[in-house]
């Protein structure tokens, strides 16, 4: 293939008369992986500038470079100035594989939380009315049943696009995917175009790499410039600021206020929750087997999109009834073998333990315990603010670690402990997190519950040696038979 069948001549900046006859047979922004002939791209990261090894893909065999400046030195090989080397270099990736991505009706899933559960209900929705459909989520990807283990909530371009390639082999009508805020920020996407996007919520989080809320809620409206439709949760107060960032058909939905999509009688009981979305003219009697009352707008969300789709409402309420939660999102383990509620859910920022410490409290009738900690190497920020949560919230909290990485676990416990009120004492602090759970296991009797909150699917533990095999679901059955409940 030729250079100008990867990126657009009007994206160069520095033309050339024989650019466009350059032969190509690859994409790459890695020296690490280059082989020869393939076009380089110079991608600046956020320690080091890709045009640093600009020069060594030259001379590994690279057919050009392309950059966003000129290099000081010059290369031995052809040096094309784009615009955007990121967005550039995105369009190349789905370009080398046949943009299979034009084939394809995507739908793309942002904000805080929620979006694995959204995403894993367009999914069962699209599959159970007959449609095949991929999806990518932080768990892993679906590849029209072929499974990979999750790189990124997103996977980069050279990635995305090969997988995209096989999911159009495979017959996917569909592509359902979780959009991370990195990925909007670093153009992973650049090269879709999303039939629906769906904003969830967006709270504290990712303020290590965004530094601010306002640029981390400027990066999140964003995307919406690239959906046809935009489903909104209008009970966010960031709402209307994301919806300006959407360029056609906006759809609202609330729980709260009149919106497009209404969510009306809802009635939560242990065993499930069920409500009314009320909008276009439909009433739709929703039923649900899970639990947290924060997934009657997550269901709704992913209901609303299905309808942009085509699908009808007797298809939506009849697969909804099936859902049966996502793994590590508000799951309940060894059920009907405790004679308590253990509860596992990836709740790791300030604003998604709140809610599912809300949602836990609804169920409980006796002592409800939180064990939870804070990554090491993350926003700093949030740690003393999910401390007096816990604290407040919980009628017991144990804080313990999760994935430390390269801070000493017992630096983020005092960390997030500063944040507890001086009157309050009803924590503990244990820094194993298997100890932390035996010893929630070990004090909870019947009517508690228990929620493990910030590891959710996630099956190990990251600290300064390395990475480590750890779960949690294995922590409480290992302790129910030791036990013999």
């Amino acid at each position: 293939m030729k250079l100008f069948d990867l990126i657009t001549e009007k994206e160069v900046l520095n033309p050339a008369e024989n650019w466009g006859t350059i032969e190509i047979n690859g994409v790459c922004c890695d020296t690490r992986t280059i082989k020869t002939g393939d076009a380089f791209f110079a991608l600046a990261g956020a320690k080091e500038d890709g045009a640093v090894y600009a020069k060594e893909a030259a001379e590994k065999g690279a057919a050009c470079v392309v950059a966003e400046k000129p290099f000081a030195e010059a290369l031995s090989v052809p040096t094309v100035l784009v615009h955007d080397v990121r967005e550039s270099f995105a369009n190349a990736c789905f370009a080398a594989v046949g943009n299979p991505q034009k084939k394809i009706k995507i739908i793309g899933v942002t904000g805080t939380n929620g979006k694995t559960t959204i995403t894993n209900v367009i999914k069962k929705i699209l599959t159970d009315a007959g449609k095949k459909c991929a999806m990518f989520t932080t768990v892993g990807y679906d590849v029209c049943g072929a499974f990979y283990p999750s790189s990124h909530t997103t996977p980069p371009p050279e990635k995305l696009a090969p997988l995209f390639a096989e999911a159009c082999r495979g017959g996917a009508e569909y592509a359902v995917m979780e959009v991370s805020s990195h990925a909007i920020a670093q153009k992973r996407v650049g090269a879709l175009r999303f039939e629906v996007g769906i904003f969830t919520n967006i709270t504290r989080d990712h303020l290590d790499y965004h530094k601010t809320m306002e640029e981390y809620t400027r990066v999140k409206a964003s995307f919406f410039a690239l959906c046809k439709n935009s489903v909104i949760n209008l009970d966010d107060e960031k709402a209307h600021e994301i919806a300006a960032g959407a360029k056609e058909n906006v759809c609202f939905v609330s729980a709260k206020k009149e919106a497009d999509y209404t969510i009306k009688d809802i009635h939560i009981s242990p065993d499930g929750m069920r409500y009314t979305l009320c909008g276009a003219g439909k009433e739709m009697p929703v039923s649900l087997a899970v639990a947290g009352d924060f997934n009657i707008c997550n269901t709704a969300e992913a209901a609303v999109a299905c309808l942009l789709l085509g699908i009808s409402e007797k298809d939506i309420c009849a697969s909804l009834v099936g859902f049966g939660g996502v793994a590590g999102r508000m799951e309940t383990v060894a059920k009907n073998v405790l004679p308590y509620t253990v509860i596992i859910d990836y709740a790791h920022t300030p604003d998604a333990l709140i809610k599912a410490l809300e949602a836990c409290r609804k169920i409980t009738r006796g002592t409800l315990y939180c064990v939870f900690g804070c990554g090491g190497n993350r926003d700093r920020g949030k740690r003393f603010e999910m401390g007096e949560i816990a604290t407040r919230l919980a009628d017991v909290a144990i804080i313990t670690s999760d994935n430390p990485r390269n801070e000493e676990p017992e630096d983020i416990i005092a960390d997030i402990v500063s944040g507890v009120d001086g009157g309050r004492t009803n924590y503990v602090t244990i820094v194993s997190r298997k100890e932390a759970i035996e010893y929630a296991l070990e004090n909870a009797k019947a009517g508690d519950v228990i929620l493990l909150a910030g590891k959710g699917h996630e099956t190990y533990i990251i600290d300064k040696d390395g990475t480590h095999y750890f779960s949690e679901k294995d922590v409480v059955m290992n302790f129910t038979e030791r036990k013999e409940f």
